[in-house]
């Protein structure tokens, strides 16, 4: 096809044009101010428009002298009549997959695009980006009564559309994982129990006998002597401010270990680098960080609820995993190196993008926010060459294969529910990565790799050694036609094991190999898809493979190099360490290596996960529920989980809520378009649940029972 320069003044419209085309004419001078002009007008050979009206206007507006044309000599007057009519309604018989376009706006929002660009109007924006709410049949905050026997039983699981509900104690890893499937969780928005001794004080309760302490001698005894009526019952049915909450009312370090639970699941499903929150009350100040750093979530900042105002906001407040280096980390600036213990929130830094491989802010910087924290534990020291930078071992790593890793072998150790086994593989095979393979034919559910070897001489050896030296099976899950094994035999076998020892030498094995138990190198809910040798991707340090893996390194300019990871080496620490957020591109140098940022969650591949409005406060001024509505003692408005959803999630990703309660997230998720996955222990508030989202939709719950689930 022949495409030309001619004059803009040269070229005439078609005096009956039917195309209306005028509301469109903004757009389409904005998207030739920055994409420029693509696609050229089509015109006779008298030069009047076959094809192009729209961007013909556009140019006038820009003030474009010249615009290429290409001259459509071949078609006669019919086809040109007739193609100037077909090439607008060809186009209008297209419509937009409902799944991948929100995919791909993300991506461009994420990527701080201005997607006013696109030609969407604010309203098809906010549809296609999950920011337009949906109303459902009745008031989203519209909670049903608790039956007087439940439907729902213990173990029981209710498919609602693309949400999922179980009946189930979320301290239980297998019941975490009953509920998910296999889902990778990009959000969690929970409300635990919060151990703050809310005791039911009604004429119900009381005559029930459901006090929240031994007898009648706290609040209730008092009430009952101030007013002997207090004893006899006013409802024959149970109200929500009849019944205590479960676990609600537990001593502190029983507490404890319940929030180790809860939190460890949490950190177990989330994906890397994205948010949860988690509400509570004060008293939940004292005990919630602790835990949570236990558990390796770090805490960013808090967000107050204020509950008499009619309206609520919120920031980009807890982040993920913490990625942090030790004070004397040295930090690549515009203006020279500076230690990272001597940067402040506001100062600059030189970058790295990985989509362009190239070195940013060379000469003015990338703005940083910075914190600290005391820490005691592992420390990776990572050498690259005659460079080492050291990190915790959560910290991320952009990271490229070896171009010879599929001639490595390697030797991993994974997991299914409580057995353990050691293997070896190829480290890269056409299938991808090796164990990832093992992980899928096998059924298990998190694999770490332990060592790379060159031959599969040495990695036989080694997988031996881990053998002998922890205990730990080298029996396949799978059943292969060259192995005479059943699975049958391999269930045998295991029964005969110490499974809690295999545990504890499984642990052990790990901590000996530099990896850390919280992060497997692969996950069953979260495979990625193979990967190649010239593609990079994230890891944490506990998972960088020394030889088998390549980072950037900076270069001359905004050249970068890709060198291998001579060693890694692992040492106890205990003092202080720094986290640094880089804006935009999420890397920074320290110590001459290129390495991911420190500070709030990031996606594999993308920036900053903060999707909200860049305004967006630390107090949020939502009108609380009507406590003389309130069927859950703890109930909250939806407008708080859709706050969070927005500021924190895409729409078709997956939203976990450890405590369902009376179903708001669900709610909220429902209404914003993403997948809602809730446990609840209490049985007759999964009914709750259950008969809520079928008055908001319409549709009905499909029950799994825990029969049928066995």
């Amino acid at each position: 096809m022949k495409i030309e320069l001619r004059r803009l003044a040269d070229i005439r419209p078609y005096p009956n044009n039917p195309r209306i085309n005028d509301d469109a004419v903004d757009a389409v001078a904005a998207s030739l101010r920055e994409f420029g002009f693509r696609q050229p007008i089509v015109v006779d050979v008298d030069g009047v428009i076959i094809c192009g009206h729209t961007r013909f206007k556009a140019a006038q507006k820009l003030g474009l002298d010249k615009v290429p044309v290409h001259v459509a000599k071949d078609l006669s007057p019919e086809q040109i009549k007739a193609y100037r009519i077909a090439d607008n309604q060809t186009a209008s018989l297209a419509e937009w997959d409902a799944k991948l376009l929100p995919l791909e706006l993300a991506d461009l929002e994420a990527l701080d695009f201005d997607l006013g660009l696109l030609g969407f109007s604010p309203d098809e924006l906010a549809k296609w980006t999950g920011t337009e709410v949906q109303d459902g049949l009745c008031d989203p905050d519209e909670v049903p009564e608790p039956p007087d026997e439940a439907t729902t039983q213990p173990g029981d699981l209710w498919l609602l559309g693309d949400h999922r509900l179980l009946c189930g104690d979320s301290s239980k890893p297998e019941d975490v994982d009953r509920l998910l499937d296999g889902a990778e969780i990009h959000l969690t928005n929970t409300d635990p129990p919060y151990n703050v001794r809310v005791e039911p004080r009604s004429n119900n309760a009381i005559a029930a006998g459901l006090s929240s302490f031994q007898g009648t001698t706290h609040h209730q005894g008092l009430d009952v002597a101030r007013h002997p009526g207090k004893s006899k019952a006013t409802h024959r049915k149970l109200r929500a401010k009849d019944r205590p909450l479960a676990n609600d009312f537990v001593t502190d370090e029983a507490f404890d270990v319940l929030l180790q639970a809860w939190f460890g699941n949490l950190a177990r499903v989330l994906a890397p680098g994205r948010g949860f929150y988690i509400w509570g009350g004060y008293a939940n100040c004292g005990n919630y960080p602790p835990v949570l750093k236990a558990c390796g979530l770090y805490f960013s900042q808090a967000v107050i609820w204020v509950k008499e105002h009619p309206v609520l906001t919120r920031k980009d407040f807890m982040g993920n995993h913490e990625w942090c280096q030790p004070p004397d980390t040295q930090v690549i600036t515009p203006h020279g190196t500076s230690a990272i213990a001597a940067l402040r929130t506001g100062d600059r830094v030189v970058g790295y993008s990985r989509n362009h491989d190239s070195m940013v802010g060379l000469r003015n910087g990338l703005r940083i926010e910075c914190t600290d924290r005391e820490y005691q534990g592992p420390m990776h020291a990572v050498r690259v060459a005659d460079r080492t930078t050291r990190c915790t071992p959560g910290h991320l790593w952009s990271v490229k294969l070896h171009p010879d890793a599929d001639q490595m072998w390697c030797v991993y150790l994974m997991r299914r529910g409580n057995w353990w086994r050691t293997g070896k593989s190829k480290v890269l095979s056409t299938a991808g990565f090796g164990v990832k393979y093992r992980l899928t034919t096998e059924d298990g559910e998190e694999a770490w790799i332990l060592s790379v070897h060159r031959t599969n001489v040495d990695a036989m050896i080694a997988e031996q050694f881990v053998q002998a030296e922890y205990g730990i099976p080298t029996a396949c899950w799978s059943h292969f036609q060259s192995c005479r094994r059943t699975i049958l035999d391999v269930r045998h076998l295991y029964e005969r094991l110490d499974l809690s020892r295999m545990h504890a030498n499984a642990i052990r094995a790990l901590h000996d190999h530099g990896r850390s138990e919280q992060f497997p190198f692969v996950r069953r809910e979260s495979l990625r898809p193979k990967h190649g040798r010239r593609v990079a991707f994230v890891v944490r340090a506990c998972n960088l493979l020394a030889g088998a893996m390549m980072v950037p390194t900076p270069g001359r300019g905004q050249e970068t190099h890709w060198k291998p990871i001579a060693a890694v080496e692992t040492e106890n620490y205990s003092g202080p360490v720094f986290s640094m957020d880089v804006e935009r591109y999420g890397h920074y140098v320290s110590d001459g290596l290129i390495t991911h940022n420190c500070f709030y969650g990031w996606r594999e591949g993308a920036a900053h996960q903060w999707l909200g409005p860049t305004n967006a406060v630390d107090v949020w001024s939502i009108k609380k529920v009507n406590p003389q509505s309130m069927v859950h003692l703890t109930e909250k408005p939806v407008e708080l989980a859709v706050r969070a959803m927005k500021y924190s999630s895409r729409t078709g990703e997956n939203v976990l809520d450890l405590f369902g309660g009376s179903g708001s997230t669900l709610i909220a998720a429902e209404q914003t378009g993403r997948r809602a996955y809730l446990i609840e222990l209490d049985a007759p508030y999964c009914d709750v649940i259950v008969e809520r989202w079928e008055k908001f939709t319409g549709r009905k719950a499909e029950r799994v029972t825990a029969a049928a689930l066995a």
